[in-house]
């Protein structure tokens, strides 16, 4: 009995000899989870979604869905699956009854089926109210909405979704989770975002994909268990970048924050705070930084994300290096 909904072995995707977007992938996702696909852009994420739906074939390779070899033919294999691009595009002139209609017959659905369905899901994404309206005059939030009742009008076995909270309002956004988690050990999804809170409350594993290379399949808690017990997080203002600087000559420490005016440095097991603590604040002074606020944090999905791509970012440069 097959109990993959998704595999690949090996895959690689190079685009006209000159881009090499994924590189030699395998991962799995078992039937019935929830899995969060992470990276940056460019990463190969669209890539990867893409091989899966059967949109683009692998130079190298194999992808199975449900046991199936996926590719650009398998019509039939792909009819029991629901997708949701990260930029829905609908004919801007359909309300979205009449779009949703068009769904269901795509679909083969019956006139009562397609009907009930539709209405118990412009409800479940609260757009009754609103359905009767061409679709050229909704938000960017609302096309989302749309474009997740479409994937499920044909109850599909397998979701992919790239990207589903990305310009909803906290109602919709909080609407989209609940499905999310209702949908858990019943239908299997793929999830691709940016928000890491989202991955975090609804995702059983985790992919991590950085220049089409995959860095890490597991669950949150494999992931956190890179990191070491804690973390110091700074805020920063003034001379931030001669501050930052200062911590890789000076301290040879390694910044994990992505943000401006946050600096993130983990401790060495066993390591006391108080000395990191008072060597940034001479560091601070050194370079006219201001640090406005330090916490010392437990492991964090985020913490987890950026130690992983910065690493791995880092092991480039130094092959760069050598090369």
């Amino acid at each position: 009995m097959e109990t993959d909904a998704i595999r690949f072995d090996r895959a690689t995707k190079i685009y006209e000899d000159r881009q090499i977007a994924l590189a030699d992938v395998s991962f799995r996702v078992p039937l019935g989870a929830t899995v969060g696909l992470l990276g940056a852009n460019g990463s190969g994420k669209s890539t990867l979604l893409r091989l899966a739906l059967g949109l683009i074939s692998p130079s190298a390779g194999e992808i199975r869905v449900f046991g199936e070899r996926m590719a650009p033919g398998a019509k039939l294999l792909r009819q029991r699956l629901g997708f949701l691009s990260d930029s829905p595009a609908f004919p801007p002139d359909l309300t979205a009854i009449s779009y949703l209609k068009f769904v269901g017959r795509c679909f083969g659905l019956d006139r009562k089926e397609h009907h009930a369905r539709m209405g118990s899901l412009l409800r479940a994404v609260g757009l009754t109210e609103d359905a009767g309206r061409k679709i050229g005059t909704y938000s960017t939030g609302m096309r989302t909405r749309l474009g997740i009742a479409a994937s499920l009008m044909n109850d599909p076995e397998l979701l992919v979704w790239d990207e589903p909270t990305a310009g909803l309002d906290p109602i919709g956004r909080r609407q989209t989770l609940g499905l999310l988690e209702q949908f858990r050990g019943n239908k299997t999804v793929l999830l691709s975002s940016h928000i890491l809170g989202d991955i975090d409350r609804v995702c059983d594993r985790l992919l991590i994909l950085n220049e089409g290379q995959l860095l890490f399949d597991g669950s949150r808690g494999e992931l956190e268990g890179l990191l070491p017990r804690n973390v110091l997080e700074l805020r920063v203002s003034g001379a931030t970048d001669r501050f930052r600087t200062a911590l890789r000559e000076q301290l040879e420490r390694r910044d994990l924050s992505q943000d401006g005016e946050r600096v993130r440095i983990e401790l060495a097991p066993g390591e006391p705070a108080g000395q990191l603590m008072e060597a940034l604040l001479r560091v601070a002074r050194e370079t006219d930084a201001t640090i406005v606020a330090i916490n010392s944090t437990a492991q964090q999905l985020e913490d987890a994300y950026l130690k992983l791509i910065t690493e791995d970012e880092f092991r480039g440069f130094l092959r760069a290096q050598k090369s």
